[in-house]
């Protein structure tokens, strides 16, 4: 009989429907990211701005992304995360407020690096909640259904705000996800908690605590955060530009190019859920995390890649399955990352190191918007920005599988293997 307290195994029931009110945070959360660039064009007549204040605008959102990511990461991981997630909620649905009320510029800057400040720690923040429900071998699936939350956040959103923004303006946008985020958090507060796997059940005395560096020195850790770094770069491009070349680009209506900027996503959404789902049957089966996770992982950069660097020299019917494969397959990688780093670090560091390391790999977002805003400004702009994009993700599948391997780097921290929550 064992001589630590082991947590009752949660009601299935409970445990599904944290799951599902945290897909809703994550898809609110990419909603809130779109808007903007889905209601480029109208922003840009309407304030007057050029190429160069429009990528500013994009960028800002990641100006404090990875620092408050970081800060809260490290606070929140002894206090209830299911509170921060209340507060951030709440302040996503501020941030829209000045846009919704009719400010300018200004606002509109400011408002984007408030948003951006928020919404760094929520998928750390999310996924340990989610985590605090089941078990590491169950984890695949429900982590693949939280993680589609940021794609179905672009195909639920894309369609319904390029409808709203067409007849009602840009403006009454930034309302209804303002009355989003209120309803969100009332929900969470009346049906939400942190689970019985939230912390470990072994007591410290009988082992001794891993330092955070030695998780941020490992080859999985470092892999996943220069895979997830080119990863969001791709994201971050197209949640800022691929609407606008789709129209300007191919040629497309604005509000249709809205519509179809959702398609990368909806792919994402259906390989998310069958790696999940395949995932899971493989380590149940015993195959290990490197075969499980990271390879298939390392497979979907290299062909987004590859799409990346084609689709701007193809015709509009390639240009468009391209364009699904280039910003579809990097979006369905994210959680892979996630149960990578899950399956290395104890539930104690978790939220923490997740943060950080979330932190490095979306300070992309800050370098993504400029860098092809400046590509804008010469012939072949996009052409020159997407193989740019396209050449990073080939580089982060080479460096991925090379270095992402949680088997080699478990072995290298003996704290980890007493770790209750994490035995099948």
């Amino acid at each position: 009989m064992s001589d630590h307290p082991v947590p009752p195994r949660p009601s299935a029931g409970r445990a599904w429907t944290v799951t599902a009110l945290v897909l809703l945070f994550l898809l609110i959360n990419y909603a809130d990211k779109t808007v903007v660039g889905l209601a480029a064009e109208p922003i840009m007549k309407d304030l007057g701005l050029g190429e160069e204040q429009y990528a500013f605008v994009q960028s800002c959102f990641y100006f404090l992304f990875s620092v408050s990511g970081i800060v809260v990461g490290f606070a929140a991981a002894k206090r209830r995360t299911t509170r921060v997630m209340v507060v951030l909620a709440l302040v996503w649905g501020l941030t829209a407020l000045p846009m919704a009320a009719g400010l300018g510029f200004g606002a509109l800057v400011a408002s984007r690096i408030a948003l951006g400040a928020a919404e760094g720690p929520a998928v750390p923040a999310a996924t340990h909640t989610v985590y605090g429900w089941f078990l590491a071998r169950d984890r695949a699936l429900p982590n693949a259904l939280v993680h589609i939350g940021p794609t179905l956040g672009v195909v639920a959103s894309a369609p319904l705000l390029s409808w709203i923004i067409a007849d009602f303006g840009y403006r009454t946008a930034f309302g209804v996800l303002f009355a989003l985020s209120v309803v969100w958090a009332a929900a969470w507060l009346l049906f939400a908690n942190d689970g019985p796997y939230a912390k470990s059940t072994v007591p410290s005395a009988r082992r001794e605590p891993v330092p955070y560096r030695a998780f941020f020195r490992s080859g999985t850790v470092l892999g996943a955060v220069l895979a997830g770094f080119v990863a969001f770069w791709a994201t971050t491009t197209a949640l800022g530009f691929l609407p606008r070349y789709l129209a300007s680009g191919l040629g497309i209506g604005h509000q249709q190019a809205g519509t179809l900027s959702a398609l990368p996503s909806l792919l994402a959404t259906v390989v998310i859920v069958v790696m999940g789902a395949v995932s899971t049957r493989w380590r149940r089966r015993g195959v290990g995390s490197r075969r499980a996770y990271c390879l298939p992982g390392m497979v979907l950069l290299a062909v987004s890649g590859t799409a990346m660097i084609l689709f701007p020299h193809t015709g509009k019917g390639a240009a468009l399955v391209l364009i699904t494969l280039a910003f579809g397959l990097p979006s369905a990688f994210y959680p892979m990352v996630w149960l990578l780093i899950g399956e290395l670090v104890p539930p104690e560091r978790r939220l923490a190191v997740t943060a950080a390391t979330t932190a490095v790999a979306t300070s992309a977002g800050v370098f993504a918007p400029l860098v092809m805003g400046r590509f804008l400004t010469a012939e072949n702009g996009y052409a020159a920005g997407f193989a740019v994009c396209g050449a990073l993700l080939l580089a982060g599948a080479v460096v991925g599988t090379a270095l992402i391997n949680p088997e080699r780097d478990r072995r290298r921290l003996p704290a980890f293997a007493p770790v209750a929550e994490s035995v099948a």
